[in-house]
């Protein structure tokens, strides 16, 4: 489906058009969003607007990186956007046509941002930008939008590693299910990793191509665009160092519930341990009367009444003797 928008000059209203006008006045700029276009339809929009071979062809391939290109008739960049599905989000393909008085964008789903860029233009043109329609500043405003995307993204992943930090206490101090626990987490932590670097795949390529926009590398963008393209590139540039360290924290929470783990291992091992000393000897004492009392000339008091009795209290009194040992070295 292609929808054609003409933005009029002088803060003019941007109107529905049903075909193609055969000139584009001055100072008019013509939008074609095409969604899901036919093969008929990006080949008509091929040699009506003079778009390039390559182009059209990483178009319809798809599975392209944030990258802008030079044709010298037009211009031609791909976009990353996050767009919602279900619970999560997914990251989606914008392409991107522009020249001196026409942008075109490309796009395989219903996307948000295209409504939203379209809610804004008929509300209100360009402004405050300029009065005067024009496709780098259109441009401009689709990256905008596209780059602020990210933000509730990573806002989501920063709070769920708040409450990762938050259950590494609970975890461990609930015996129950502890192991079950860990891994869980721990491939919880391994999902939120390989979302950052999704993200970071998407806004590294991104940032590069704001920073070509910045260096007037790029044909029809004109000087007094610059400052725009400026403040999205220091917001992509913003959002990259909350990726990396986000992807830190990530390093740092796995770190932390493996050493807590080990620590959980170790603490377990002590009390074994030191159950197994106290033991030691209340065995020996076991072993050398066999608990069987009878009167007998190397078991003194096994034949008295309370011999039995006797025995049990020694080996009370020598349990607590090591735990009062134990305390004192600082071992429990």
């Amino acid at each position: 489906m292609i929808t054609l928008t003409l933005l009029k000059p002088h803060g003019g209203a941007a109107e529905t058009v049903n075909g193609f006008p055969e000139q584009i006045g001055p100072g008019e700029m013509l939008w074609v969003d095409a969604e899901s276009p036919t093969d008929k339809e990006l080949a008509d929009l091929k040699q009506r607007f003079g778009l390039d071979e390559y182009a059209v062809e990483d178009v319809i391939r798809r599975n392209q990186r944030p990258k802008m290109e030079d044709y010298g008739k037009n211009v031609f960049a791909v976009i990353h956007v996050p767009v919602a599905k279900g619970r999560g989000r997914e990251i989606v393909e914008l392409f991107v046509f522009f020249q001196k008085n026409w942008i075109i964008t490309i796009h395989s789903v219903d996307s948000e941002l295209i409504h939203a860029v379209d809610a804004r233009i008929r509300a209100r043109g360009l402004s405050p930008l300029t009065t005067n329609p024009s496709p780098d500043l259109l441009f401009y405003i689709f990256l905008d939008f596209a780059v602020d995307e990210y933000y509730p993204i990573l806002d989501e992943v920063e709070n769920r590693l708040e409450e990762l930090d938050k259950q590494a206490v609970t975890t461990f101090k609930t015996r129950v299910k502890r192991m079950e626990n860990i891994v869980a987490i721990v491939t919880t932590i391994g999902g939120v990793r390989k979302r950052l670097m999704t993200l970071r795949r998407s806004l590294t390529p991104t940032r590069d191509m704001l920073g070509m926009v910045m260096r007037g590398a790029v044909p029809f963008v004109a000087d007094a665009s610059l400052r725009s393209f400026r403040d999205v590139y220091d917001h992509s540039f913003q959002l990259l160092e909350t990726i990396d360290n986000d992807r830190d924290r990530t390093s740092d929470v796995r770190d932390l519930y493996i050493s807590l783990h080990s620590a959980s291992t170790d603490n377990t091992i002590k009390v074994l341990t030191l159950v197994a000393t106290i033991f030691l000897p209340l065995t020996l004492l076991a072993g050398i009367y066999g608990m069987n009392f009878s009167a007998g000339f190397f078991q003194p008091g096994s034949g008295d009444p309370l011999g039995f009795y006797v025995m049990i209290l020694a080996m009370i009194i020598v349990s607590l003797g090591f735990v009062y040992m134990f305390k004192r070295s600082g071992w429990i």
